[in-house]
């Protein structure tokens, strides 16, 4: 009896002492005013707060014994200090150096590139790195910028596997997946007050997704209180950059304000031919109705026109001896016209209402709406010769592989003594419309603008409450609508007089057929002119629920959390034209697809002291298909992909962290498996001469590897930074691809893609090794080494079926075999980047930030920061030479310098 006392007032102890937690509380000031510091980050163990507007934070949860907490920030010295945590109430309430210089500003336009903004337009992915940044970890910190220059993927994924929300609105797109980072480019000091989850952790405003979660805060009442004037000088995408922000902070009436502008152009940055005019606009107000109750409105938008680059081959680059070629422009009456050009304006309001239930529980309901048009401008022609100055009939390769030297010979002559001969012929376009005029005929060239208009709705609710000291409960609901409007407009008929409405492929492959050459058969042989719609016109919807909870418990020695989440997707085409291919199924509304995605997630700390800890998250989740990827021949037909299902997602990762005064440190191996993908692609087919639609289904794909950052505060001044990236990112299966020809001559055919083992294009491996140096006379020094290796070309499905090497059996072909069949992988790649600034303060009010970078500055040109395998491959002569892969290079040297004055 007495053992079994014995035993249990040992497992109460325990259990009391396990269950000890302590509280941190505190205030966080200027050290030279005294003023409050609100958007402070306070980080205890691997805790986080933000500080309030009043400078006050709280961590809940926190082990008993010596903890190292450290405040950090945007414009502010990072302070640490090792302090005992005993259970129940602890303060610390630190007065730190207000610096302004800020990572944002340093970084200046890699917030968007020229070559980021391109590969987006090209479909094939974007860099999540740039926006997931937490000042609480080294390597998502470093790693988003510093490896940008390659387009470094956090470990592999593209973005629609990283949830970005606005005021706790997810903002994804609802067709791509991907966040539309341009819709707030120029809006650095209003969107720089994030809430970040990396990777698999737990988030208080959303379940997450694979690669993590950003919540951009932009409430009035938590933007700093300033005057702020910014101008900006580079030689990226754009020359100058003009920004305004004023914020009031929360006034005594209650009354909080908040308003940005800035207006980014250049008529040529890096690559020539490419123009860039921007502006942005931001306005929040907030009312505190009282304490329990704060109403917050904010809109913003960023007006965009700028120039597009092309991708090229490397023939073409070796002949003009410049890797930075652009196709995409020429002269018109002496200046310089693009013939690609990107437009946008979509700009979103949020209305918040936020409400404190009770002391340690918040509501918060958000309304949100956007509209707007994004469209696309390009060159179009009927019955001429393709524009294009580096299409593969214009190229030296083109006459030598069908042995005709002199001609080629030529052609290089040509290429090498001719100024224009890289360039858009525009006064030759003008000549042949001239022609046609005369004659009475359409236009043989026009500019079109290809248009995706979107407006989308929703609601979402967030509750947020610490149920006791040891439990904390987020769980929230979101709704969404979503159109979309696809069409295209007749931009400038570039001096011709009228357009026809057919399809150029099916009048050629369908002579005689009335109908099945007609685009809309309402309207048949319809003449358009400029400003008219044209070619393809339909709505794309989905509507969108979601709800989800993640609970955390915390104790003495080991912290964990459990969430799980149901969403719902319905999605449907509503075709507005009725098309001759498809006249009975295309006009008019198609079936809806309705798909149920669940998904589970859980995750433990074990803190093995203050300074040492081992993390562990494991996720399964499913996932619609993208509204992009879902119909088989979207822009003329109603049918849906066959086979189409939902995505599942199965992921896991483990971490040791070490947080010291001297040391903060990351190790992390992770690994995460796609199963059912699907992707369309859309292009010119070679074999059937003509345009197709291919739905790629059945794709899985592996992502593993490890991350590590490390910090290393060698003195009080300077630090050492070591981040790198090890992946191994891999498809596990054979999919399927379906391929129907946009002119209805030919029927469906299906083929198995060989693309086993094949890696996920991009760069697999990456590393940074940073030096920084802050004087305390308020200017710093920064240098970074960076390295990328293992990049993969993304691939052409078609050269990897049985049919593309049908016929190449002996040993003699096995040379080409691989040619045809090997996947390119690109050269490794080193460059420096070097930034120096100081910051200025003048009678403890005004303060002045001078930053100058120089990135790439060992002009390393040879840098290939992506590119494509063409999908034009003719199967019959299996010459795959006749279309060589495209590729982008990186900017060379580049130069950003940025000048602020606040007060």
């Amino acid at each position: 009896m007495r053992k079994i006392l014995s035993t249990l007032t040992l497992m109460l102890v325990a259990t009391a002492l396990w269950s000890q937690t302590g509280t941190l509380r505190g205030t966080i000031t200027d050290q030279s005013s005294g003023k409050p510091l609100p958007q402070a980050t306070v980080i205890a163990g691997l805790i986080q707060a933000t500080t309030d507007a009043g400078g006050q934070y709280e961590i809940t949860g926190l082990s008993v014994g010596k903890l190292y907490v450290t405040v950090t920030g945007t414009g502010i010295e990072t302070q640490s200090e090792e302090i005992e945590i005993v259970a129940g109430e602890n303060t610390w309430s630190p007065s730190v150096v207000v610096i302004n210089t800020t990572s944002n500003d340093i970084q200046g336009i890699t917030e968007v590139t020229a070559s980021q903004l391109d590969l987006e337009d090209e479909g094939r992915g974007q860099s999540a790195g740039g926006l997931l940044q937490s000042t609480g970890d080294v390597f998502t910190s470093t790693a988003g910028y510093v490896l940008s220059a390659a387009y470094f993927r956090t470990r592999g994924f593209d973005s629609e596997n990283f949830a970005v929300y606005m005021n706790g609105v997810k903002v994804n797109d609802a067709e791509t997946g991907w966040p539309a980072w341009s819709e707030w480019g120029g809006l650095n000091d209003v969107t720089r007050n994030k809430e970040v989850g990396i990777g698999l952790n737990p988030t208080a405003f959303s379940f997450g997704y694979p690669g993590g979660a950003t919540n951009i805060i932009t409430r009035a009442s938590e933007q700093r209180k300033q005057t702020k004037f910014t101008y900006s000088l580079g030689n990226r995408s754009y020359t100058h950059r003009w920004m305004f922000t004023h914020s009031t902070g929360m006034m005594q009436n209650g009354w909080a304000f908040s308003v940005s502008a800035s207006k980014r152009y250049g008529t040529e940055g890096a690559i020539e031919g490419l123009f860039y005019d921007a502006y942005s606009y931001f306005a929040a107000a907030e009312k505190k109705i009282n304490n329990r109750h704060s109403l917050a409105f904010s809109v913003m938008g960023s007006p965009t026109k700028r120039a597009q680059r092309s991708g090229s081959t490397q023939e073409v680059y070796d002949l003009l001896g410049d890797n930075l070629y652009n196709a995409n422009w020429g002269y018109q009456n002496g200046e310089k016209r693009a013939s690609r050009i990107k437009h946008f304006h979509e700009p979103i309001f949020t209305l918040n209402h936020y409400w404190q239930l009770a002391e340690n529980t918040r509501l918060t309901t958000s309304l949100f709406f956007q509209t707007g048009y994004n469209g696309s401008k390009a060159i179009n022609w009927y019955n001429a010769a393709d524009p294009r100055p580096d299409y593969y009939r214009n190229l030296p390769s083109y006459y030598y592989i069908q042995g005709l030297t002199a001609a080629g010979d030529a052609a290089t002559e040509y290429w090498k003594t001719n100024p224009d001969a890289g360039l858009i012929d525009w006064n030759s376009l003008y000549q042949a419309n001239y022609g046609r005029n005369a004659t009475g005929k359409q236009a043989a060239y026009i500019m079109e603008d290809r248009r995706i208009d979107q407006t989308q709705a929703g609601i979402s609710f967030l509750l947020n409450s610490q149920i006791n000291e040891n439990m904390k409960l987020n769980a929230g609901l979101e709704v969404r609508k979503y159109k979309g409007h696809h069409y295209k407009l007749i931009d400038d008929l570039l001096g011709g007089k009228y357009w026809i409405d057919v399809d150029q492929f099916a009048e050629r492959d369908l002579a005689g057929d009335t109908v099945a050459a007609q685009n809309d058969l309402q309207n048949p042989n319809r003449r358009v002119t400029e400003g008219d719609t044209y070619g393809y016109n339909y709505n794309l919807f989905q509507d969108e629920m979601n709800l989800w909870a993640n609970a955390e418990f915390t104790y003495n020695k080991v912290d964990f959390y459990v969430g799980a989440m149901g969403n719902y997707t319905s999605m449907w085409r509503d075709g507005l034209y009725q098309n001759g291919r498809f006249p009975d199924n295309s006009l008019g509304q198609s079936e809806k697809k309705n798909f149920m995605s669940p998904g589970a997630k859980t995750g433990l700390t074990y803190k093995i002291n203050g300074r040492n800890f081992i993390q562990g998250n494991a996720m399964w989740m499913q996932r619609a298909p993208m509204l992009r990827d879902a119909f088989i021949s979207q822009r003329i037909r109603n049918d849906f992909a066959p086979g189409l299902t939902n995505e599942t997602i199965v992921g896991g990762d483990i971490s040791y962290i070490i947080r010291s005064p001297y040391l903060k440190a990351r190790i992390t191996a992770f690994q995460s498996m796609f199963y059912d993908q699907t992707e369309l692609r859309s292009f010119y087919h070679d074999d059937l001469n003509t345009f197709v639609n291919m739905v790629i289904t059945g794709i899985d794909k592996v992502h593993q590897g490890f991350e590590i950052g490390a910090e290393v505060k060698l003195t009080t001044a300077l630090s050492v930074t070591g981040v790198a990236s090890i992946g191994n990112y891999r498809v596990t299966s054979r999919p399927t691809g379906t391929i129907t020809a946009e002119n209805g001559t030919l029927d469906e055919t299906t083929e198995t893609f060989y693309l086993k083992n094949f890696y996920v294009p991009g760069v697999q491996n990456a590393g940074s090794i940073g030096l920084n140096y802050r004087h305390p006379a308020y200017w710093f020094f920064n240098a970074n080494l960076n390295y990328f290796g293992k990049n993969y070309l993304d691939y052409n499905p078609l050269r990897r079926t049985a049919n593309a090497i049908d016929g190449l059996y002996t040993g003699d072909d096995q040379a080409k075999v691989t040619a045809i069949t090997e996947q390119e992988k690109l050269d490794d790649a080193v460059t420096l980047d070097l930034g120096i600034g100081k910051s200025f303060r003048i009678k403890y009010k005004y303060f002045i930030n001078i930053n100058f970078n120089v990135s790439n500055v060992l002009d390393n040109q040879n840098l290939v920061t992506g590119g494509y395998e063409q999908y034009r491959y003719e199967s019959d002569t299996q010459l795959y030479e006749k279309f060589p892969s495209k590729y982008f290079y990186g900017l060379g040297r580049t130069y950003y310098l940025n000048i602020g004055f606040r007060f």
